[in-house]
């Protein structure tokens, strides 16, 4: 991609394609450059003169060309700056903190007293981030509905009524993306095996991640690459969702309950899903889970939609038990906070 003439937005644009194949590429000479962003060798080396005295590059060798004159590599400096990742539950709260790259740079659980507030935090944050470069973007994730800087659902209830949004801002000094955790974990699911930064995309762009739990009920769901998440960002409120008889999920998955009623109301419940978004793979996770009975439950899933693509796939997905979600959740906050970094890299995001 080439973007011809000279406007401050132009020259942002190339500046922007070069950060881009450094960051998918790890480094590269200025001919390997030009060549892949098709942004001519002269305005290459200015782009990468006023990087390296701006501090966002440095050299990284020379090439191992044979014959004349060996080129130097380039490659961005990923420790300039970091970010910062929050998942808040009701015992407290995980921070993590990244590169520019997405490499893990700390990671901590901070125990928090019942019906903690943020303020409770400001006494673990400096500890936290004493010695890592200035924090630059920040992601937090809860186990609730999460929008107008509020959550509106789950247990942690002392924040219904507080501005999460400003609190959060202050706190960090930079602003804050909020999310819900299920859409942050099917996220991070889809990157899984590949760097945080990386230009291609997931080969699984359909997902359903799945939390059945005494604490919680919920699925996030990716569809074509992105979250949904509802006109109110109340897709996903499995726990709401009524059930033939009046049931909800929370009393079908019981540990009083009969296995068989179990298997049924749980094959409706992904039916439901699955006839609306399609997903490739449904995850599930929690200790409502019965993961002895997925077999089954898919048996029973496939026998209710009786639809096979061009009368061979079936469109019903692939049923996997994750014995705990945080490592997809960590992930997802991760590559968002990431994201967030790059944001002037990449005009469009393919997953938020």
């Amino acid at each position: 991609m080439k973007v011809a003439g000279t406007s401050p937005n132009v020259r942002q644009c190339n500046c922007n394609l070069v950060k881009w194949f450094l960051l998918s590429n790890g480094c590269a000479t200025k001919p390997e450059i030009a060549e892949a962003t098709g942004i001519s060798l002269m305005t290459v080396g200015k782009i990468v003169n006023a990087m390296l005295e701006e501090g966002s590059l440095r050299k990284s060798g020379m090439s191992d060309a044979g014959l004349g004159r060996r080129a130097e590599r380039f490659e961005l400096d990923g420790d300039r700056s970091c970010s910062v990742s929050l998942r808040f539950r009701d015992t407290g709260v995980d921070f993590v903190a990244a590169n520019e790259f997405g490499h893990v740079l700390r990671e901590l659980f901070a125990p928090m007293p019942e019906g903690y507030l943020i303020d409770d935090l400001s006494l673990v944050l400096p500890a936290f981030l004493s010695g890592l470069p200035p924090v630059r973007s920040a992601v937090a994730g809860f186990p609730a509905a999460v929008f107008g800087g509020r959550i509106h659902s789950g247990h942690l209830c002392q924040f219904r009524s507080v501005d999460l949004q400003n609190e959060l801002d202050s706190l960090l000094g930079v602003p804050v993306w909020m999310g819900r955790d299920l859409n942050l974990a099917t996220v991070g699911y889809s990157r899984r095996g590949l760097a945080p930064m990386a230009e291609q995309k997931p080969e699984l762009q359909d997902i359903s991640c799945f939390l059945l739990d005494p604490a919680g009920y919920g699925v996030g769901c990716m569809v074509g690459g992105r979250v949904l998440r509802g006109a109110d960002f109340f897709a996903g409120e499995i726990g709401r969702m009524p059930l033939p008889g009046g049931r909800y999920i929370r009393e079908i998955s019981a540990p009083e309950v009969p296995d068989e009623e179990y298997i049924e109301g749980v094959a409706l419940l992904l039916g439901a899903v699955v006839c609306i978004v399609n997903p490739r793979v449904a995850i599930l996770s929690g200790r409502s889970v019965r993961e002895s009975l997925l077999p089954e439950i898919g048996r029973r899933l496939r026998q209710r939609i009786r639809f096979l693509w061009e009368g061979e796939k079936a469109v019903c997905p692939e049923l996997l038990y994750e014995s705990d979600l945080w490592p997809d959740y960590r992930a997802g906050l991760i590559y968002r906070a990431t994201r967030r970094l790059h944001s002037g890299v990449q005009m469009v995001d393919d997953v938020f």
